[in-house]
């Protein structure tokens, strides 16, 4: 009985052990996990891989203080970091940068008193700048280069999930590695900027004009702005549609390309 006890007991013994060694292995596997995912979807510079980037948040999207004035006054080092680091990706890679001003204090003040109730640790667009490329190949490595020198914390892929109008972009949040600060960053195609700040941007100036006039008059829109304005967003649609196919054409092209050598 005594030897049957000792056997049972060390056989437990042996069992919790593993259990133990398995669950550190998986905790283990999960932070690398976690630590290479972005840098794994990033692999691929093809559509393939532009569609795997999945719109999710890695880290929480928050400032080191919730004082917008701090903020606000942190934001003019951290733009001209954020300026620097997308400045050296786009030396090496076929890429146009663009860095608007800082927000302004009184749009960001707006901005948390009404989207994030008084919260400005929330605010992360005071510094921003933008990434525009002529392919697909080129915004995956921008992309990457991004992932290698910052940490991204949240992504939105409308290029997989595009807006109603058809827009399509790659809008991340990435924390600089020297100053700390959250920024934004959003990765453009340069016929589909241009949409948007051509035509599209005419359609709005549009749109907003027929809105206005109704809300002058102090009345819902007729049957037929409603039409317009169905009609001005459908040839928007169809602009932007038509600038993703031809982007979807070259790619599979050189996929082609490529398989065939």
């Amino acid at each position: 009985m005594t030897k049957l006890f000792r056997t049972f007991f060390i056989f437990l013994l042996l069992l919790s052990s593993r259990a133990g060694v398995a669950n550190s292995l998986d905790v283990s596997d999960t932070k690398t996990e976690r630590g290479n995912y972005s840098a794994r979807q990033a692999q691929s510079h093809d559509l393939q891989g532009l569609y795997a980037l999945s719109s999710q948040t890695f880290d929480a999207p928050r400032q080191t203080s919730n004082d917008l004035s701090v903020l606000h006054h942190q934001a003019y080092d951290a733009q001209a970091e954020l300026a620097q680091l997308l400045t050296r990706i786009a030396h090496h890679s076929q890429t146009q940068v663009i860095i608007p001003p800082v927000k302004s204090y009184q749009r960001a003040a707006d901005k948390v008193a009404i989207k994030f109730n008084g919260d400005a640790s929330q605010i992360t667009d005071l510094a921003r700048a933008s990434i525009v490329t002529d392919s697909i190949q080129d915004l995956m490595q921008a992309y990457q280069a991004l992932n290698e020198q910052t940490q991204v914390v949240k992504q939105k892929n409308r290029f997989a999930e595009p807006k109603a109008s058809g827009y399509r972009d790659l809008n991340l949040l990435v924390r600089l590695p020297q100053s700390g600060m959250i920024a934004e960053v959003q990765l453009h195609l340069q016929d589909i900027a241009d949409i948007k700040n051509g035509p599209e941007h005419k359609v709005y100036e549009k749109v907003q004009t027929i809105e206005a006039n109704a809300r002058k008059q102090q009345r819902l829109l007729s049957e037929f702005e409603l039409a317009q304005i169905a009609k001005l967003r459908q040839e928007s649609h169809k602009l932007y549609h038509k600038a993703w196919l031809n982007y979807k054409r070259v790619d599979e092209a050189s996929l082609l390309r490529v398989s065939v050598a």
